[in-house]
Formats: C-alpha cells, structure tokens, sequence
C-alpha cells in the first residue's frame, strides 16, 4: 500500500505549490557513503545497500534531505534562496515492521539570510500540511541543540566528550548512559582502552584512519555496522582519550542532568530555561535569546491554538542537524507525523561531493527543511 491516492497527490501538489515550493523529482539510487558518512548511526544502519557494476556501494535514497541538497548545488550558487518541494517513495528497513518503502511528502528550503523567522516558517507550513490533509490538530515539540551546546561549552567539556554528547542527543537514554559512564571516567573498559591509549598516544588522526583502512581492506570491509572508516578511526581516538582521563566533575554532570529535564509548554519552559540560567552563572548565553525569539516567530506563525512544548532533551537523530528541531504528533501516538529541523552545515559538507564547481569553501548556508510520513497520517 503505497498511502499516496491520486486524492492525496492533487492535494499535496496544491498545498505545496500554495507554500511556493518548487516540485523536483530526484534519483532514488545514491552512493552509499554520501549517507553513511552524514546521516547519523540510526538512518545508516537501516539503509538498502547493494554493489553497484563498478563494485562502489549503492543505496535507496532513505530520506529527501541530502538529495534535494545535491539537487540544490549542482544548479548554481549554493548561497541562492530556494524552496523545493519533494514527494515519493523512501526506503529503510523498519524496527516495527512496517513496510521498508513508505511515502514522505515535505519542503526543504534555503535562504541566506535565514533566523528565527525562517525557522517559525517552516513549523507553519507543517502544521498547515498536516491539519489540511488529516483535519487533526498536531502538537509541535521543539528542541534546540545550540542551548545544550552552549551549556556544554560553558561548562567546559573536554572537546572528546562534548562530541560525543552531541552526537547522542535526542536520545535520552543513551545520554543518560554517558552521563554515568564520564562520571566514572569514560570508559566501560578502561583496561583495554588504556592500553589503547598508550598505543595512540601522539598518533595524528589521519594516521589512525590510514591505519583502519588498512585493517578493513585486509579483512575485505569497507564499512563496519554501517560506521565509516572515518567514523571507526575517530571513535578509536575518541576511546583512548575518554580512558586517559579522570572521572568528570559531579556537580557539572548534574547540572547537565538538571537542563535535560527541562519541558513544559514554551512559556512555562522559557521561564524555567531563564532561571536556570540565572542560577548557573549563565551558560546557555546567546542562545537562550535566539530561543526566545524564535519562540516568539513561531507563535506568531503557526494557526492560533496549536499546542506548542519545548523539552530540552529532544532532538532528531540525524548528524546533519545543526540546531533547531521539531515534530508533530497527534494525542496518543508515539509516533511523529512530521518532522524537521535546521541543517546549515550540510551543503558545505555536500559541495566537493557534488558535481559541481562549487569547490570545499562553502561556509553555513542557512537551510531548513521538514517531512510528512505520509502513511501514518493515513493510520491516524
């Protein structure tokens, strides 16, 4: 069941055309590594992987972003301010079973001078998609990773574990396992990644990964559950630094405890969000005000009586994400019906990709983009 009537398709193409996103149809086979490399570990290890004739690795596209991306740099300055609309099959394997071909419908958009308003344009136009193909009201939680980063920082987290942190945000359970794991000092086998340590101590990164490479072309690997060997050797180098160090400061690990508890609605969560800050010294710095204005950006934009949360521990797990996150989700289902977030780092890391002459030089592009599941919308 492709969840994608002709019925739907008009009212999609309308609702989009209405947004002022431009349709674009995108190859759905890609080399693999343009995934395995930034789309983070959850996405990855689910793709559709097969050789391809000249034995490069090939994958069903399992999301819009990073396509459209392409798509976007290979007609011109990557600066430019564009708005694309895309509708088609994804394909991922599944936990729940459900079908590894479902149907995404959303807008990805770049702008450069894109802030809050950008952003508080993006949650609109979901709300909008989804109350006028469901005619349900959908609650929109928000998440910023630049508040938790900015407290990072603030606290003064070796750069190792701030990576990390960073990199496991959205989900809770296993933040909260690293929490426990600095508390104690880094490392669930310190035996073995001290010894580890004294191996790599003063080896440059790139030698580590020539090293891997080595290792995995021996062993006939080019990837190892669905990490790069770029990802292996930095977390080789992320180890044996973690075991070089001592347990971190308890009260700075409970102060990160604290901020991650913080939810609510949006003001009730701002309130908490300005005391806290108060209290520490203030850590979360500029990105506290940016928060609060795009608090206001998005009340103003989305139809008025849309429930709106904030919870501090909530992101999307995507590598690509830079910031700012939202979904949408209906009372009673765990599931989310739509989801996006800001990815202004992405077509910087795209561009010597691209068939392009764009060149690495490519500073943050602001970029933004968001999608519907649509057959969970049809279940809902």
């Amino acid at each position: 069941m492709t969840y994608l009537t002709d019925e739907m398709r008009k009212r999609l193409d309308l609702l989009l055309s209405e947004a002022g996103a431009c349709p674009i149809d995108l190859p759905v086979l890609y080399h693999a590594d343009l995934f395995v490399d930034l789309i983070g570990e959850d996405i990855r290890r689910r793709l559709y992987v097969a050789p391809g004739s000249n034995g490069e690795a090939m994958a069903l596209r399992p999301e819009f972003t990073i396509p459209a991306c392409l798509h976007h740099l290979s007609g011109g300055a990557a600066d430019r301010p564009a708005s694309y609309a895309c509708i088609g099959p994804v394909f991922r394997q599944r936990e729940d079973g459900a079908p590894g071909e479902f149907y995404q419908a959303g807008i990805e958009q770049i702008d450069p001078d894109g802030g809050v308003e950008f952003d508080a344009n993006s949650v609109a136009r979901a709300v909008l998609l989804v109350e006028s193909l469901s005619a349900q009201k959908p609650v929109v939680t928000i998440g910023d990773l630049a508040l938790f980063s900015s407290l990072l920082t603030a606290l003064d987290a070796p750069a190792v574990w701030q990576r990390r942190l960073e990199g496991a945000f959205g989900d809770r359970k296993v933040l909260d396992r690293m929490l426990a794991r600095l508390e104690k000092g880094g490392s669930e086998n310190h035996g073995a990644s001290a010894g580890l340590a004294k191996i790599l101590d003063g080896k440059a990164t790139s030698d580590v990964r020539d090293a891997v490479e080595e290792m995995l072309s021996i062993a006939g690997l080019t990837t190892v559950g669905g990490r790069s060997v770029g990802d292996i050797a930095e977390r080789y180098m992320e180890k044996a630094e973690l075991a070089a160090k001592a347990g971190w400061d308890a009260d700075k690990l409970d102060v990160i405890s604290r901020y991650l508890s913080i939810s609510g609605s949006l003001d009730d969560s701002l309130e908490r969000l300005t005391a806290f800050n108060a209290q520490e010294g203030g850590p979360l710095g500029a990105a506290l005000q940016q928060f609060s204005d795009r608090i206001v950006a998005i009340r103003n934009a989305v139809p008025q009586g849309t429930p709106l949360q904030f919870k501090a521990d909530f992101g999307r797990r995507l590598d690509y994400y830079s910031g700012f996150n939202f979904e949408l989700n209906f009372d009673g289902q765990d599931k989310p019906v739509a989801g996006g977030g800001r990815y202004d780092r992405l077509l910087g890391l795209l561009a010597p990709r691209a068939k392009t002459d764009l060149g690495a030089d490519i500073q943050a592009v602001p970029a933004i983009g968001f999608v519907i599941w649509l057959d969970r919308l049809t279940n809902a």
